[in-house]
């Protein structure tokens, strides 16, 4: 049994599940997906006083994403029975967001605007907005996610389907939010909340992804926004081996579509968005231990002495043996066996178990 501090007269949870003593208010953002929907059915279930909001995150198109479904989210409120309210954050959206993910990529960055649309965006102006409305409340989404609070502790852990496990992208959410947080998904598997939703008649939609508000290819996207700006291909000794029409058009450890032939395999090792160069070498070469960490976020106790926890580069990677310490006032990740496509711009969420210990957006990668 472990108590939601603030809440903790008025909610405890076992194994999971919520028990409410007294009425609690819970805004949910619903996105007209199963798993949010599923989330505010559950949490009615259990006692609470729910909500449900949808946020415009675009001026045009009702405000909706590819994944968001502002009919889809109505009509399930109505099935479950809550109040609904479409709160507009389009503003901020695009000044936290979609400007963040743009200048990143002029940089030769490769960013998670995901993450930081779930810290600033939902679980903050919008959250923000949502008390406006419906006054004090906690927040919820359908996050495959567990928050435990354990003797006046808080912890973000893995979800218990860890094929769906999100907790990769709430690393950016800080302690005092997460008191205020409920992620009533965190026990359930994918497949059970499938069979909730049709239980309660609510239709399953597409899948969300990262990078909702890309429209079209990626690449035909990126090129409206940023522009054609050619410049040199070259290897790890300089030499030039042709061109390309846009530096941001690459990836770290890319392959396929690098538009210059070689008798060996060549790989993007580096983009240097400085002389508007991209850089290839070997697959040893896109190999790396290294890397500095910018915007850093540790949800658990940290006094930057070296401490030996797994690290994840990318949302669907594998965690790695690491060390974390600090060097000179900055960040540094050091993993035990060399990882390939560390990438300037991602993040990298480290974990001491199934906890996330924190992390923070990938800056300087030293090849191997």
């Amino acid at each position: 049994m472990y108590h939601c501090n603030k809440y903790s007269e008025e909610l405890i949870s076992f194994g999971g599940r919520f028990v409410v003593k007294s009425i609690v208010k819970v805004i949910v953002g619903m996105s007209g997906g199963v798993d949010s929907s599923v989330a505010a059915y559950l949490l009615k279930e259990q006692g609470f006083d729910v909500s449900g909001v949808f946020f415009k995150l675009f001026k045009e198109d009702d405000g909706q994403s590819r994944y968001c479904n502002l009919r889809s989210a109505y009509e399930a409120a109505e099935i479950i029975g809550i109040p609904f309210e479409t709160i507009d954050v389009s503003k901020e959206f695009q000044t936290d967001v979609f400007n963040y993910f743009l200048e990143s990529y002029k940089k030769g960055l490769t960013p998670n605007p995901c993450t930081v649309c779930n810290e600033r965006i939902k679980f903050g102006i919008g959250f923000d907005k949502g008390r406006e409305i419906f006054g004090e409340s906690l927040f919820a989404t359908g996050h495959y996610v567990i928050i435990e609070r354990k003797e006046g502790s808080i912890h973000l852990r893995k979800g218990r389907d860890k094929t769906k496990d999100q907790s990769y992208m709430l690393w950016r959410l800080e302690r005092n939010l997460l008191e205020k947080v409920v992620l009533p998904l965190g026990e359930f598997t994918k497949d059970r909340v499938r069979e909730i939703a049709s239980s309660i008649s609510v239709v399953a939609g597409e899948e969300s992804e990262d990078l909702c508000f890309v429209k079209g290819t990626f690449t035909n996207f990126i090129k409206s926004l940023v522009g054609e700006k050619k410049g040199e291909i070259v290897n790890t000794e300089g030499k030039v081996l042709g061109e390309h029409r846009g530096a941001y058009l690459y990836t770290i450890g890319q392959r396929s579509g690098l538009g210059v032939s070689s008798c060996e395999p060549l790989y993007v090792v580096e983009i240097d968005a400085n002389e508007n160069r991209v850089i290839l070498g070997s697959r040893r070469e896109c190999y790396s231990n290294y890397a500095t960490l910018s915007e850093v976020n540790f949800i658990e106790d940290y006094n930057g002495e070296p401490v030996a926890l797994t690290g994840k580069v990318r949302y669907r990677g594998e965690e790695s043996p690491c060390t974390l310490k600090r060097e000179g006032g900055v960040f540094v990740v050091d993993f035990n066996v060399p990882q390939f496509a560390i990438t300037p711009g991602q993040s990298l969420v480290l974990y001491k178990g199934d906890t996330v210990f924190g992390g923070g957006v990938i800056m300087k990668v030293r090849r191997n």
